[in-house]
């Protein structure tokens, strides 16, 4: 997610909606960037980033110390079932479980349930992954381009602003369209439009009221802001 709060409003939102609908314990890790040198999230080359989290996906093996499973998300994302499904999907010989797209490759690695212990085989070496200003598009390159590594899920649990499919229908919808969050994050250096689907709109501002009247709020962060070094768009 971001670092200065711009997408607290996603975040407030999409934690509320995992919690709301997960039959497990859910232990959530939010990955920003840090101006802190001892941080692990600081001296992380961005440049070829075209959000402040772009490349902190292929960081979760690492931080997992290769053991176990792992589901990778972008922040901007609504859920409206059990994610404990997703992270008990079968992922057979494969190390990833993504939906089948083509604008990365073969497949979206917006959404990753991951095998830690076989990814560490794959990604690079952590110092390298930080210091490096393409690793993040060579990872993309490696690992989404053949079905070596990754096995389809349920494209319902990355549903780009909504497509065709009701709500009822939808797993997990992803604010996939960046000129077209509700919350308008202030990183983004594009053009901003309306989001076409009204409905998703009113469901998201609804979802913030409720998860602030269950007493949830939004997340204050109170360090030195974090001068961002990416496309943003």
């Amino acid at each position: 997610t971001s670092a200065n709060g711009e997408d607290k409003d996603a975040e407030l939102v999409y934690e509320y909606s995992l919690r709301k609908n997960c039959s497990s314990n859910l232990d959530i890790t939010w990955m920003r960037l840090s101006n802190e040198p001892q941080s692990f999230w600081s001296s992380w080359n961005t440049k070829k980033w075209y959000t402040p989290f772009s490349g902190f996906r292929w960081a979760v093996p690492y931080l997992c110390n290769f053991e176990g499973r792992a589901i990778y998300t972008d922040v901007d994302m609504i859920n409206f079932h059990d994610i404990t499904e997703l992270y008990e999907t079968k992922l057979v010989n494969s190390v990833f479980g993504c939906k089948q797209g083509k604008r990365f490759g073969l497949y979206e690695p917006c959404v990753m349930i991951i095998d830690c212990e076989k990814a560490g085989e794959i990604i690079w070496d952590i110092k390298k992954l930080q210091r490096k200003k393409n690793s993040h598009e060579k990872m993309k390159q490696l690992i989404l381009s053949s079905h070596s590594y990754c096995k389809a899920i349920d494209p319902l649990w990355n549903c780009f602003d909504g497509e065709d499919s009701p709500l009822i229908k939808i797993k997990q919808l992803h604010f996939t369209n960046m000129s077209t969050q509700p919350w308008k994050p202030a990183w983004y250096r594009g053009e901003t439009k309306s989001h076409p689907r009204k409905d998703i709109v009113e469901l998201f501002w609804d979802l913030k009221k409720e998860a602030l009247n269950e007493g949830m709020s939004l997340k204050e962060l109170d360090k030195p802001r974090v001068l961002y070094n990416i496309i943003g768009k």
